[in-house]
């Protein structure tokens, strides 16, 4: 297992490097690139070329991804081409957090509530359970994010980031935006798993019905559910800036969507797509990590 876990995390560090580069790329490719600081009024022609020298502007390509690498590897993230020149590394301290903890909970909310609700349907199939379960489901997947966002904040006014009172509202709301996947995906496989030789064999040599589910049918059917866990937190992440703008909470969604209004604020996009590219990227380890757990086939491949 830890020669796995080694594999796995040496295959991460190429991932990122290539992410980081499609990132830096893309971001280059962006209009007005290399004029950045020319853009700004603030600054005079003298300043600007000080500035271009300064963050290397006109070098190549590979040299200034090579000096982009390097100093984000120092944790050096450069300053906001904004007006105040804030420190990007200090805009990521402060704002980053937020929408990691906004994250974070509403990913273990939706998990938590669609991986029962998944097993309840499966093991309640075609019952008025299994098609309570299912139009529920159905409901919560066809209202958007920012509909059911707008109406909590018109009707309720529990909304914002500074009492837990107020964080259950994005929590809840973002939560229950990715919880028909984990439904779905619980439901369908624990229903396969069940239909297995071995589930049968069990239970014809009479081992226990909730022994069968917990020991054999859980774990198994799970295997599908945390596979789709890396790109679910990817979904749950980028589906967090909409919320974080509708119900104010400071997150770092306002820091950069403001970075593309002019003059663009190229550093702070470049940093915070690559950070958030690192966040799943790592995201997806840690999923590879725990299949390797759950189904040790794996991880002797």
């Amino acid at each position: 297992m830890f020669g796995f876990i080694i594999r796995r995390l040496l295959w991460s560090i190429p991932v990122v490097l290539l992410a980081a580069l499609l990132t830096f790329g893309l971001v280059r490719a962006l209009p007005y690139d290399g004029d950045q600081f020319s853009s700004n009024p603030k600054y005079s022609k003298s300043q600007v070329e000080a500035l271009n020298q300064r963050f290397g502007v006109n070098d190549p390509f590979f040299v200034r991804y090579a000096s982009f690498i390097k100093d984000l590897a120092t944790g050096d993230l450069g300053v906001s081409t904004k007006p105040g020149e804030l420190e990007i590394s200090e805009i990521v301290r402060t704002k980053l957090p937020v929408s990691m903890e906004l994250g974070f909970f509403a990913f273990v909310f939706a998990s938590l509530l669609g991986t029962s609700l998944g097993m309840i349907s499966a093991l309640r199939a075609n019952g008025i359970v299994d098609y309570g379960i299912t139009l529920f489901s159905t409901l919560a997947f066809a209202f958007p994010s920012f509909v059911t966002a707008t109406l909590w904040v018109k009707y309720s006014p529990y909304y914002g980031w500074d009492t837990w009172s107020e964080k259950l509202g994005p929590i809840f709301i973002l939560g229950i935006s990715i919880m028909p996947y984990f439904v779905r995906l619980v439901r369908a496989s624990m229903l396969e798993v069940l239909q297995q030789e071995y589930i049968v064999t069990a239970r014809a040599k009479g081992l226990g019905w909730r022994t069968t589910v917990i020991r054999h049918t859980l774990r198994n059917s799970l295997i599908p559910t945390v596979v789709n866990a890396g790109p679910l937190f990817g979904f749950v992440l980028t589906g967090s800036f909409i919320i974080e703008r509708i119900m104010i909470v400071p997150g770092i969604a306002g820091e950069f969507i403001n970075s593309f209004k002019q003059p663009l604020d190229y550093n702070l996009i470049l940093v915070t797509t690559v950070l958030l590219s690192v966040i799943i990227i790592v995201m997806n380890l840690v999923v590879d990590v725990i299949v390797g757990w759950l189904d040790p086939r794996i991880s002797h491949d």
